[in-house]
């Protein structure tokens, strides 16, 4: 899916083709319509004077200080705000940006104090601050001012308000944001009077869902723009430019579901239609005659046509080309079709030139030296940096394949310079404060380009850079996150955050449900919920700023610090399902205290296929030989591929921590079989655990844990919530505390209120309940009396050394690049787990806590957490023969994160007093030999 369409074509004006303001008029005229329309304020007399008067600006000043003095003096805290209101706005007319801040910042920080108190007047200020932050480019600081202001009393302010907030948004190229408050402006604008508002509303909202990227937006995008449409024919003089964005924009969204189409099927039919779309918006540009949408439509109809026919995409880009002095942004992405146009055509030189020439445009670079690279601060300042983080893939995949084509070892060097560039890009991306979604989006286009980087690193053998770019690949985001060693609430604090987020996950699960109208306004219903919980975290910042996660990306660990001990073997796998026009290599890394390797893995398109139906037939026990049959033929194909021959000599009795990507993540390794003569599980082998990445490994093993008990187990047995009844849960937990010492919520008391109040104090938390981490609008694990929400889950602090999750599908869910799978069990390492225990699918009860029993057995008796599951497995295995002896019954159960012992509390006492005994009797032994030798 190509990026770039997703951002370029929206909106007129005269400056610019890309982006339209939603109310351009109030752009200007915003300080004025604000202090005069709506909340007059008292100007003194003794200002009006000075702003009259002829003096110069330095006495000017000299006098506005001695004024404000005497207000402070006077405790006159009124009259200085609106004073200063009043004198932030002067100066912004004259384009004073320092003063106008601080003048206005003034008037806030007076107002606050002023008595009586009014807190519209104080709103006023801020909206003026935030408008002015806008202006000078300082987005951050204006989301702050303005989110402070709304919402307002008035209609007209609440408007100007949610519309600076989803503009900068737009800017900031955080659609999910953007979308929340142009959803809210409809609560404000009157179906009778604010027609055109409305449809441009329209129009902005189905903007906005395109650029999120996703299938199940797409509905949202088209239903937008039909809707404006509709409204627009209803007017007596419909506006030919909205008539013009909404044929562009549905043009563009069938451009994007026919690009996949015809990459997938070679099926034309919605590319054709964005075609229909684009040459009706055409007709309308020339009735206009505005070269600057012209050129923008022809930029349009040149990419539509890159697949199909390439002479008729140049024909359209240099039509743009010509047209482009009045829509001077379109440059750079012109350069950027020419180079898809070379690329597609097998001409990599030219590519390569052309994607040069689009990132210099991007900076307006006058150095047009050979091997020019922006800097960090140039990096920084660029707005449109998902459209450069585009540009940059393309230019890495165009280095590659020109390698591939020339065999010049060059190219691969070029294409990691690139990358470099564009890994520093990915960087101050994900520092900003954009939505966790549009984050999460990031990452998928980063993983890409990591990906891609990784065949120059296989061709030069470059095993430090691949290592780096494998684990670039792998949860940044959950390491970014990790909640333990963050401040901890107070109970009732943390209580009332939950309470706001239980209401946003039961809204988002209405949302899922409802369509039209109705899903528009319970989005605005989670829009206000959000904004009560942002509120009530801005006031307990100040007091807990721990708590609140910092912007700084984790560092990744380097190859050369992974230490690894003669009986341990690391895997490490790279692959996507598909990107771009190709299915991609994949790629894996052994690592090994003898050796370090990377290696390619062909037949992608062939593996995933065999590793969807081997997932399919891992979901109930073999009935037949036959499924037996095709279990172990699937099983044994992507065990020969995964594992070259190399490395199947040297996993023979070996610890093996594996750390999986994309698909991987669905499938337990331990029942991959070895070979199909005698057939025998990879568990047979050697002892296997998984992690997210070492990098996460090592931060998570980082941080202090000092829990007062060992074993907390909760089993509701029965649910309100008519989901099916697990009595045997109950002895279950009864069995495990043979073995650890702890506290037991059993039916009644397992509710999750209790839950969230015990959590933080056990080494060892084992649920025995229903989960459904598939979930992919509010996944959640149930308890006695209702479900705790993954979202509720992120507020949670746990000190646990080991989450056991016998429930189902708990290390299930929405697949992300770059991240993984956004299952139950990464929410538990956010709340601060060190090992988790998931299901990959649902588990047989009864055969879940046969094997829990042996592992706990085994881990008390002294095994690391790997090599306690390992047996009890094998020890199911051994005595369940024919189909109880099927992998869904044994292998469901996998074991992420750290490795190490985890032995009772009464042992570690044991130990100490022995350890106790030996030193006195040590001591008494030394005494007497002391005295004898006397």
């Amino acid at each position: 899916m190509e990026v770039f369409k997703k951002y370029f074509i929206v909106q007129y004006t005269t400056k610019n083709v890309r982006r339209r303001p939603l109310f351009p008029f109030l752009h200007f005229f915003t300080f004025l319509l604000i202090s005069y329309t709506s909340f007059a304020q008292d100007i003194s007399t003794a200002l009006d004077i000075i702003l009259s008067s002829t003096a110069t600006d330095s006495i000017k000043k000299i006098q506005y200080t001695q004024l404000f003095n005497h207000y402070k003096i006077d405790n006159n805290f009124k009259q200085l705000g609106d004073d200063a209101h009043e004198l932030g706005k002067y100066y912004y007319r004259k384009k004073d940006k320092d003063n106008t801040i601080l003048y206005t910042k003034l008037a806030i920080d007076a107002k606050k104090k002023a008595v009586p108190f009014d807190e519209q007047l104080l709103k006023n200020s801020y909206l003026n601050l935030g408008f002015a932050y806008k202006k000078y480019e300082q987005y951050d600081k204006a989301i702050v001012a303005i989110t402070k202001a709304v919402p307002f009393k008035n209609k007209k302010l609440n408007i100007i308000g949610y519309g600076y907030l989803s503009e900068i948004y737009d800017i900031l190229e955080d659609p999910y944001n953007a979308v929340e408050n142009q959803l809210k402006i409809f609560e404000f604008l009157d179906p009778k009077v604010d027609q055109e508002k409305i449809i441009k509303n329209h129009i902005e909202v189905a903007f906005s869902y395109r650029n999120m990227g996703q299938k199940k937006t797409s509905k949202e995008v088209i239903r937008h723009l039909l809707t404006a449409d509709s409204l627009s024919k209803l007017l007596k003089e419909p506006n030919q430019k909205d008539s013009y964005l909404i044929l562009l924009n549905l043009g563009v969204q069938y451009h994007e579901r026919g690009d996949e189409d015809y990459l997938i099927s070679k099926n034309n039919k919605n590319l054709l239609k964005a075609i229909n779309y684009y040459k009706k918006s055409l007709t309308i540009a020339e009735e206009l005659e505005h070269k600057g949408l012209l050129s923008s439509t022809y930029y349009n109809l040149g990419l539509a046509h890159v697949d199909v026919d390439t002479d008729k995409a140049i024909t359209f880009f240099n039509k743009s080309l010509e047209l482009v002095d009045q829509a001077p942004h379109l440059l750079k992405l012109i350069y950027f079709g020419n180079g898809k146009v070379a690329y597609k055509k097998g001409n990599y030189t030219k590519a390569i030139q052309c994607y040069k020439q689009s990132i210099e445009a991007f900076f307006d670079a006058k150095e047009k030296r050979p091997n020019w690279q922006p800097n960090q601060q140039q990096l920084n300042a660029v707005k449109e940096k998902s459209e450069l983080l585009e540009v940059l893939k393309a230019k890495v995949e165009a280095h590659i394949d020109n390698a591939g084509t020339t065999k010049d070892a060059t190219s691969y060097h070029n294409a990691l310079a690139t990358l470099d560039l564009a890994d520093n890009l990915i960087e101050l991306m994900l520092t900003s404060d954009a939505s966790p979604q549009t984050k999460l989006q990031w990452r998928d286009l980063a993983s890409e380009i990591y990906i891609l980087g990784l065949e120059a690193c296989y061709q030069g053998n470059l095993l430090e850079k691949g290592f780096y770019l494998m684990e670039k690949n792998k949860s940044l985001l959950l390491m970014k996150d990790l909640n333990i060693g963050k401040a901890k609430l107070p109970e009732a604090l943390l209580r009332r955050e939950l309470e706001f987020k239980n209401s946003i996950s039961f809204l988002q699960e209405e949302k899922q449900t409802a369509t039209g109208t109705k899903k528009d306004a319970i989005a605005i219903a989670i829009f206000d919920k959000k904004e009560e919980l942002r509120r009530f975290h801005d006031s307990i910042s100040h007091y807990y700023p721990g708590y609140f996660v910092s912007r700084k990306m984790p560092d990744v660990l380097p190859l050369s610090k992974v230490n690894v001990k003669s009986n341990e073997i690391i895997i490490q796998f790279a692959m996507a399902e598909r990107m771009g026009y190709t299915t991609p290599y994949a790629y894996g890394m052994i690592i090994s205290k003898d050796q370090n390797k990377l290696y390619k893995i062909n037949n992608i398109a062939t593996l995933i296929d065999d590793i969807k139906t081997l997932r399919g037939l891992l979901d109930k026990p073999f009935q037949t030989i036959e499924d037996q049959k095709n279990y172990n033929a699937k099983a044994f194909a992507i065990y020969q591929n995964l594992f070259p021959a190399e490395l199947r000599r040297i996993v023979e009795g070996k610890k093996v921590t594996i750390i999986t990507d994309h698909v991987l993540n669905f499938i337990p390794f331990e029942a991959l079989l070895t070979n199909t003569d005698q057939p025998a599980y990879l568990i047979e082998q050697c002892q296997i655990a998984y992690a997210y990445s070492l990098s996460f490994l090592e931060k998570n093993s980082s941080l202090t844990r000092k829990p007062e008990h060992d074993l907390f187990g909760v089993a509701p047995l029965k649910f309100s919530n008519n989901l099916a009844a697990l009595p045997s849960s109950k002895q279950e937990l009864e069995a495990i505390e043979n073995y650890y010492s702890g506290s037991l919520l059993l039916e009644n008391q397992a509710t999750k209120e209790n839950f969230i109040t015990e959590l933080n104090k056990y080494k060892i938390i084992h649920l025995a309940t229903h989960a459904d981490a598939s979930d992919q609008v509010a996944p959640w694990i149930a308890f006695r009396n209702e479900k705790l929400t993954e979202l509720e889950l992120n507020s949670l602090q746990s000190q646990a050394e080991l989450v056991v999750l016998s429930a189902c599908n708990t290390s299930i869910g929405e697949i992300r690049r770059g991240e993984g799978v956004l299952s139950l069990a990464r929410g538990f390492f956010k709340s601060g787990a060190h090992t988790v225990i998931p299901t990959l699918w649902s588990t047989n009860d009864k055969t879940t806590a046969e094997i829990t029993k042996n592992f706990y057995k085994h881990l008390s008796e002294g095994a690391t957490k790997p090599e306690a599951l390992h047996k009890a497995k094998l020890e199911y295995l051994k005595n369940h023969k024919g189909a109880e002896a099927s992998p869904h019954y044994w292998a469901s159960l996998i074991l992420i994160g750290d490795t190490g012992q985890l032995l009772p509390q009464h042992n570690y006492q044991i130990i100490l007093l022995c350890i106790g005994l030996c030193l006195i009797i040590i001591f008494l032994t030394a005494y007497i030999y002391q005295r004898r030798k006397k």
